[in-house]
């Protein structure tokens, strides 16, 4: 799929200003003179700049190709193009009850298989996958994961 920069830009300039707007809603950090929300503003202005620029690099190169085009789509790209929201939408009604790990785990595998991954490596690759990235949320960064079914294997 090809997506031209002017209409890349544009997606990525609405979504800067939604940043920016949301964090304009965090709380103010206490005994600090900026809040909770100055790093993701500035993440958003810097979005915004790179959203100009690609407009208007665009705009200069006289791009006359079309907004979106799907050269060569067939089943499988467009399952493959599909597979990334699906699995944030099974994550985000799955999480709570399945867990981290067992949800995790289904999209990883499913993923791999779906981009061609053979299904030993595959599962080799969630399975370790599955557990750095839980050390590193759950343990170093210390964000509560949801244990849904293996709560009583919790740690």
């Amino acid at each position: 799929m090809k997506i031209s920069d002017t209409l890349s830009g544009i997606l990525l300039g609405i979504f800067a200003v939604i940043i920016f707007v949301m964090a304009l809603s965090f709380p103010p950090t206490p005994g600090q003179e900026f809040g909770s929300g100055l790093f993701p503003r500035l993440i958003a202005i810097g979005l915004f700049i790179c959203a100009v620029c690609l407009v208007v690099q665009s705009q200069r190169r006289g791009d006359n190709q079309r907004w979106l085009a799907w050269p060569g789509l067939n089943v499988v790209t467009f399952l493959r193009f599909c597979m990334i929201p699906a699995a944030l939408i099974f994550y985000f009604l799955t999480a709570e009850f399945l867990g981290f790990f067992i949800s995790s785990g289904i999209i990883l595998m499913i993923t791999f298989l779906v981009f061609g991954v053979r299904p030993l490596r595959g599962l080799i690759l969630t399975i370790i996958s599955v557990l750095v990235i839980h050390f590193s949320f759950y343990n170093i960064l210390e964000v509560p994961l949801p244990w849904g079914l293996l709560e009583s294997f919790a740690w």
